[in-house]
């Protein structure tokens, strides 16, 4: 709030001491500055995410609105369960040579596009798939395979027998197969 409307006010805040007796702390104006910042930059992230959107508020104002009954709802598979025992699907037409990715439970976090954003991409549902597997190492493949935070990367067998450290790199994979 400003004072510039009220003549007289100064901005304070009511605290309550030790001994239970309230007290009115004024309040610097550095502070002032610095909670109007964090509250522009609060309002900024919350029209970044959507909520309150000056931009979207208006354009739907002007489209008119589908009724209910106009909307069809998405058709939803069903929910698979998983044993722990059962491997993971493999992509069809894949060898079980082949890296794969077990793509619908992709978080986007960003690890293995980080390794190698070629070799790895995102779909359309910003999940990760393998784009070219050729365009990487088996190292790579590895690396991403160990910084996946949902473990869902599996980089299957070598492609290159001569690679370097390829021992070390098969037994680090073995947790991923």
């Amino acid at each position: 709030m400003t004072s510039a409307g009220r003549p007289g006010t100064v901005p304070s805040l009511l605290m309550v001491d030790a001994a239970n007796r309230l007290h009115q702390a004024l309040v610097a104006e550095p502070i002032m500055r610095e909670a109007r910042r964090c509250r522009q930059m609060w309002r900024s992230l919350q029209e970044l995410a959507g909520i309150h959107n000056s931009h979207v508020e208006r354009r739907l104002a002007r489209e008119p609105q589908p009724s209910v009954d106009a909307v069809a709802a998405p058709a939803v598979p069903p929910a698979r369960t998983v044993a722990s025992d059962e491997s993971a699907e493999k992509p069809a037409g894949s060898s079980s040579d082949d890296p794969y990715i077990e793509t619908p439970r992709c978080t986007t976090c960003n690890e293995c596009t980080g390794v190698n954003n070629v070799m790895f991409a995102y779909n359309a549902n910003k999940q990760a798939y393998i784009a070219n597997p050729g365009a990487g190492t088996y190292a790579q493949l590895v690396e991403a395979a160990e910084s996946c935070q949902v473990s869902i990367i599996h980089p299957g067998k070598p492609r290159n027998p001569d690679e370097p450290g390829l021992a070390e790199l098969l037994k680090r994979a073995e947790p991923f197969l």
